[in-house]
């Protein structure tokens, strides 16, 4: 009697044992499952994020070639007969979104200083605004200008090849990160060029449609405060530009936007982030042997 109660009890510990094996496995194929499931659906998010970008921008190039960009200013509404991407674009870099799934920003490029070839009181006036002292700022800026000229000759402030011992561009820079290696420049300094100059500029500059922290270095915080919420709201005219500002057109200012711009284009889908950045040139009425966009710069 005690030798069948034994074997009861090993064989009810091994019916305890395979159910426990079974239990764990069971919860493992559930998780692998649920992880593979996961899995998939980032692959699918991924992928359409990506069309989503993908069309989205072929909409917004077709977009800038057949549509004005001159009619929204002083508008306080979105022209009639536009479609979703010009009735609510803007080129001062405030991201504005399409279907809900596409986060896009455009920034004209007459809006910054020309990174090759700084109008140096404006260089300057940006460097102060960010409590650089004067000679400070000035060193900085002749840095600048000396990097890039092809003489050997260092300005009153500036740095030429005696001191970068031999490394020295002695050209126009191909990007602007790479006043990360002129004498004077921080971290600091260089995302404030970064932010507010660019290499693909006309010469014309387009004060409208300059960064906020641009725009108060040459006028004044409050003023640039006043211009901002004007121009978000579709408000902003020439003239009320004008008499803010006290900035006037000139051969080398203008108040039109350019056809070169940086074009940041975000789309989202679940958990899934697809980025491009862009730098194009526009040719709207381009002929034969040319073309209509030019592609400057091209990243994601």
């Amino acid at each position: 009697m005690k030798y069948h109660k034994n074997v009861n009890g090993i064989a009810l510990i091994q019916v305890l044992l395979i159910t426990g094996v079974l239990s764990v496995l069971a919860l493992f194929l559930t998780y692998t499952a649920k992880e593979q499931v996961t899995m998939a659906q980032w692959v699918d998010d991924k992928a359409s994020a990506l069309i989503a970008l993908h069309s989205t921008e072929s909409e917004l190039m077709f977009s800038l070639l057949t549509n004005s960009k001159f009619t929204q200013l002083g508008s306080g509404q979105p022209p009639q007969n536009l479609d979703e991407i010009s009735s609510n674009w803007n080129f001062f870099a405030k991201p504005f979104t399409v279907k809900e799934l596409v986060t896009i920003s455009i920034q004209d490029q007459a809006g910054l200083i020309h990174a090759q070839y700084p109008n140096r009181d404006m260089l300057i006036k940006l460097l102060l605004s960010q409590n650089m002292s004067l000679p400070e700022a000035n060193a900085l800026a002749d840095s600048l200008l000396d990097w890039q000229d092809i003489d050997s000759i260092p300005r009153l402030n500036g740095a030429e090849l005696f001191k970068y011992k031999g490394n020295i561009r002695n050209g126009n820079v191909p990007n602007v990160h790479d006043f990360l290696f002129v004498n004077k420049v921080t971290p600091e300094i260089l995302k404030l060029l970064i932010k507010n100059s660019t290499i693909h500029k006309n010469r014309a500059y387009n004060p409208m449609n300059s960064p906020k922290i641009l725009l108060a270095a040459i006028t004044s915080k409050q003023v640039a405060e006043q211009v901002v919420v004007l121009r978000e709201s579709k408000q902003l005219t020439k003239a009320q530009f004008i008499e803010l500002t006290g900035i006037n057109e000139t051969d080398r200012i203008t108040f039109y936007d350019s056809n070169n711009l940086a074009i940041d284009l975000t789309a989202t889908v679940g958990e899934s982030k697809v980025n491009k950045k862009i730098i194009i040139r526009l040719a709207p009425y381009a002929t034969a042997g040319k073309r209509p966009i030019d592609i400057l710069s091209n990243r994601g």
